[in-house]
């Protein structure tokens, strides 16, 4: 009993330096510094909260993906909606029929197995970094555009979200938007500009016309 309760004793320490530990580094990771004290005592525990709610997500069976920590995980759920939940229904916004592509559906759909990994058939870009400006929209268009661009020409390429925030006039940029109204925008558009063109700033700015002059991929339709 002596030994037990001397090892509980030890475990909560040593648990919660190494929790300490992870903070401190991923603070020099991410170049996180905080107002004061306070400040930072507050963000460790919510940083230890979504750390071990991480580490037991992982842990789970039977889990189709892993999760990891980011530059995020010292924000609660409400601070991240905040920042990043750019879509923007407005209450007097009137939503587009979808203009639909038969030529994109399944002929047979018996055929069609119960779950794809995009991945895996080559369609999907690396893992884009939004930061801080509320486009999430822009980014949801973007990367279905460059997966069916995929799947139609067999080329992968990366497309520009910041063409979508800087001249997509429909939409409200950086402070958020609808997917419908991007779509239009790319139909409209003839497509979208390579992102290596038009590259992501992070915050929204004046449409550059003589970027968008060179589109690499174009859409006949869509269905939201």
């Amino acid at each position: 009993m002596l030994a037990i309760g001397t090892s509980q004793v030890l475990y909560g320490p040593l648990d919660e330096q190494n929790m300490l530990t992870k903070h401190e580094e991923w603070m020099a990771q991410h170049g996180r510094i905080y107002k004061d004290m306070d400040e930072k005592e507050r963000r460790y525990m919510i940083f230890k909260k979504n750390v071990e709610w991480i580490e037991a997500f992982n842990k789970g069976l039977d889990q189709k993906y892993t999760l990891n920590v980011n530059k995020l995980a010292d924000l609660t759920n409400e601070e991240y909606r905040a920042m990043l939940n750019g879509y923007n229904m407005q209450s007097s916004e009137v939503v587009h029929t979808s203009l639909k592509a038969t030529s994109f559906r399944y002929g047979n759909v018996t055929d069609v197995p119960p779950s794809i990994d995009w991945r895996q058939k080559g369609a999907v870009t690396p893992i884009k970094d939004q930061g801080s400006c509320g486009c999430c929209w822009s980014f949801l268009v973007v990367a279905a555009v460059e997966g069916i661009n995929q799947l139609k020409t067999g080329n992968l390429t990366s497309l520009s979200e910041q063409e979508l925030v800087d001249c997509d006039t429909k939409d409200q940029g950086y402070e958020g938007g609808l997917m419908d109204n991007a779509f239009q925008f790319v139909l409209h558009n003839f497509g979208l500009i390579i992102e290596a063109n038009y590259p992501y700033k992070g915050v929204g700015g004046t449409c550059n016309p003589k970027k968008t002059t060179d589109h690499s991929a174009i859409i006949t339709g869509y269905e939201v």
